[in-house]
C-alpha cells in the first residue's frame, strides 16, 4: 500500500488504484493539485537557523543578488536587493521603496529565479 499521508485531500489519501479505472486521472489530477499547492504555499516553520541566515545575508550583499525575503510580516515574500546591513537589520531596496527588517524578522532567503520568457 502507498503512503499518501502527506496529501491535504481525503479522497486523494484514501484512494486504493484498481489498475486501469475509469477515472483514475482524477486521482493524478488531485495528486499533481496538491503538490503545486504544498509547494507554492510559504510556511512560516521553515525559519532559517540564524548562523546560516547571517551567512546568506551577507553573501547576498556583497553579490547584489535579486533575492526573495520571507518575513514574519506577510505571506508573500518581499522581491528585491540588500542595499546595507546594520548590526541589528538589514535595508532591503525593492521596486518601488527601501524597507527595513530586524534579523529577527526574516524567516528565510532564497534567490529569485530570473524570468527568462
Amino acid at each position: 500500500m502507498i503512503d499518501r499521508s502527506y496529501l491535504p485531500y481525503k479522497v486523494a489519501r484514501e484512494y486504493v488504484d484498481r489498475g486501469m479505472a475509469k477515472w483514475m486521472s482524477f486521482f493524478i489530477s488531485e495528486h499533481t493539485t496538491a503538490l503545486t499547492k504544498l509547494k507554492n504555499e510559504s510556511s512560516f516553520s521553515e525559519e532559517m537557523d540564524p548562523e546560516e541566515k547571517m551567512i546568506i545575508i551577507y553573501q547576498m550583499y556583497q553579490h547584489g543578488v535579486t533575492i526573495l525575503l520571507f518575513t514574519s510580516d506577510r505571506k508573500e515574500p518581499y522581491i528585491g536587493t540588500i542595499c546595507d546591513i546594520d548590526c541589528e537589520k538589514i535595508y532591503f531596496k525593492t521596486d518601488d521603496k527601501t524597507r527595513s527588517f530586524l534579523f529577527s524578522q526574516i524567516l528565510r532567503l532564497d534567490i529569485a529565479e530570473e524570468d527568462n520568457g
